[in-house]
């Protein structure tokens, strides 16, 4: 893959680790539900994702988490998710840096 490439697909990473730190926060912050809102935050992680190998996983619970409406199923998805999204970036940067 090309470095440029790789940079791109580093750059669709951090998107969706933010759209996970934005739902986390709003999950931690609001009582209410907030599903319609986490529906569109995550709509293009869940869309993008769903067929990745490392992270069709996450898109899958998160997307049974927002039908069901189970906001602790929701919330567990979201940090599994943004865990795993940082590995794969800090994976990307080293490989990256390593001109690989």
């Amino acid at each position: 893959m090309s470095q440029a490439k790789k940079f791109l697909e580093i750059q669709d990473l951090i998107l969706a680790r933010t759209a996970m730190e934005k739902v986390s926060l709003h999950l931690s912050n609001r009582k209410e539900a907030v599903f319609p809102w986490v529906e569109r935050e995550l709509k293009e992680f869940i869309r993008k994702y769903s067929n990745h190998k490392e992270l069709s996983t996450y898109a899958i619970s998160i997307k049974d988490a927002i039908e069901k409406k189970d906001t602790e199923a929701l919330r567990k998805s979201v940090n599994e998710a943004k865990e795993k999204l940082s590995k794969i970036i800090e994976d990307a940067y080293k490989s990256l840096s390593q001109g690989r």
